[in-house]
């Protein structure tokens, strides 16, 4: 028997018996429930998905409430988002747990640290090396030049310590480089469209690598004789000519015209030439390159002026990135500039919105006491830091693996799939609209298969209900009340025990990430 009600006066047909959560579902309406799992009975724990019906004075969670035939079910309304918006920032003040590790948060290229140290650990060098050239063009140069500021942000640098990230990912970038067969990324299909890149310093390499592997086709264009830019001038010491060489020439083999020893000079006819012939141009020519200002582009005090979102300067198809629009001190800076640019780049060539520049969603652990440092630290790998100049200069794949094997792991490993996150993005929420003492970091418990992180849990009741209908499962269960209500497993048997066969189901199924299954 088939029902038929409107939501957001929107007309639908669905099953009797199917709960208004399903008949949203059905019409493509993304309502934030965290706590429902198909073919179960409803757990109504996180009251997120809250409706109003037939325009009463109450709400009611739709993963609950049944259609009837001719309701008119109220959606996406200011006041439903709003009261979801408090039920999603109310578990939010709960919740114990970092997004992205500190030091990926520091990293201005927002490089996946943890994902690089773990395959390292593991020995996979050319997927580490791909991890970092997703977000870094140049990681041999950076290795040598960058002044690790993500290794200050490390968590264990405050137990002994940090993790010798910087020299990692040299160590990785030098073996590539020195491989037979160096890495290079896949490039798609050619677009048709041709870019001018002003500049052959890190901003300007760096937007080629990436303006390739979207298909474009790119003119590098500099007065010096050859690629580096400042990287020459500002890290001769710390830089050998070969290592610039090498990875510079690794960018320019994925098929980068290059006219070097060719002075662009900023006078009005130079943009009306180069349209002739590229369909957008990049200005990457740092601090002591033409005044753009002659050729008719806007300037500041502190360089080109520049559309946060577009990076699209006062004349469109040009854009600008790097040490022309502010002081940059620090290369990464530069690096992460000409990713940004051959992104908005892309995006403007194909006709699509530029990338979205919202700073997404993010929770953070508070600052840890010291006991709490050492249940954090707790089954990592005890040893000291291996030394610097050794892993810089004569590393072997086991020193390596071994100072990879020291990363605390702090990132969200499930981030990806976090409804809690993905939610909290959708309704711009504010983890502080509610403060309190907020939940401290607890530990973990942790199985040989599986990782339970209290800190993480929302009491969403998933894994309950499966470990229950498991037979081989011992069983997990709501202990405590108020704020000190959590799940544990029932009679103090381990993890594994309490969740049997169920667990990765549970790992699957958990919304938020507190159970992970271990690789």
């Amino acid at each position: 028997m088939m029902v038929q009600l409107w939501i957001d006066n929107v007309k639908v047909e669905v099953d009797a018996g199917t709960s208004v959560l399903e008949a949203t579902r059905q019409l493509g309406i993304d309502v934030p429930a965290m706590c429902a799992l198909a073919d179960h009975s409803p757990n109504t724990s996180c009251m997120c998905c809250l409706v109003r019906i037939d325009g009463g004075t109450n709400f009611v969670p739709s993963c609950a409430t049944k259609v009837r035939e001719g309701m008119r079910v109220e959606s996406e309304s200011r006041e439903v988002h709003a009261l979801r918006r408090t039920g999603i920032e109310l578990l939010l003040a709960d919740h114990a747990g970092d997004c992205h590790a500190p030091c990926q948060n520091t990293c201005p290229a927002k490089m996946d640290i943890p994902n690089m140290l773990r395959l390292v650990a593991d020995g996979d060098y050319a997927a580490a090396l791909a991890t970092v050239k997703r977000d870094i063009a140049l990681p041999a140069i950076l290795g040598r030049v960058c002044p690790e500021v993500c290794e200050q942000a490390c968590r264990r640098g405050q137990h002994d310590s940090p993790a010798a990230i910087c020299k990692i990912k040299r160590f990785v970038a030098d073996r590539d480089l020195e491989s037979a067969e160096p890495y290079r990324p896949h490039l798609a299909p050619d677009s048709g469209k041709r870019v001018a890149v002003i500049g052959a310093g890190p901003t300007g390499l760096t937007a080629v690598y990436h303006l390739r592997q979207y298909g474009h086709r790119c003119t590098l264009i500099d007065a010096a004789d050859g690629p580096g830019g400042r990287l020459k001038s500002e890290f001769r010491d710390a830089l050998p000519a070969d290592v610039l060489n090498a990875e510079s020439q690794a960018v320019l083999s994925l098929g980068v015209e290059c006219r070097f020893g060719k002075a662009v000079t900023a006078d009005a006819s130079i943009f009306g030439q180069l349209d002739e012939d590229f369909d957008a141009i990049l200005l990457a020519t740092g601090r002591e390159g033409p005044a753009w200002s002659a050729g008719g582009v806007e300037t500041t005090k502190s360089g080109v002026r520049v559309e946060a979102a577009t990076r699209m300067t006062s004349r469109a198809g040009v854009f600008a990135a790097g040490n022309v629009v502010r002081p940059y001190k620090l290369a990464v800076q530069s690096v992460a500039e000409g990713k940004l640019a051959a992104e908005c780049i892309d995006c403007w060539l194909r006709n699509s919105p530029p990338p979205d520049r919202r700073k997404a969603y993010e929770t953070r652990l508070a600052r840890l006491t010291n006991q709490e440092l050492c249940d954090f630290c707790e089954g990592s790998l005890p040893t000291p830091r291996m030394d610097s100049r050794l892993l810089a200069t004569n590393a072997t794949d086991e020193a390596a693996q071994l100072e990879a094997e020291r990363c605390l792991e702090c990132d969200c490993r499930a981030l990806a799939n976090c409804l809690l996150h993905h939610y909290a993005s959708l309704y711009d929420c504010d983890a502080n609209h509610f403060r309190g003492e907020g939940r401290r970091y607890e530990g973990k418990l942790v199985g040989e298969r599986v990782t339970l992180e209290h800190g993480k849990c929302i009491l969403c009741g998933i894994c309950v209900q499966l470990a229950a209908e498991t037979p081989d499962a011992a069983g997990i269960a709501v202990v405590n009340r108020g704020m000190a209500t959590r799940v544990a497993p029932a009679l103090g048997v381990s993890i594994d025990a309490a969740l049997g066969s169920a667990a990765q189901r549970c790992a699957e199924s958990c919304p938020t990430g507190a159970i992970i299954l271990h690789d």
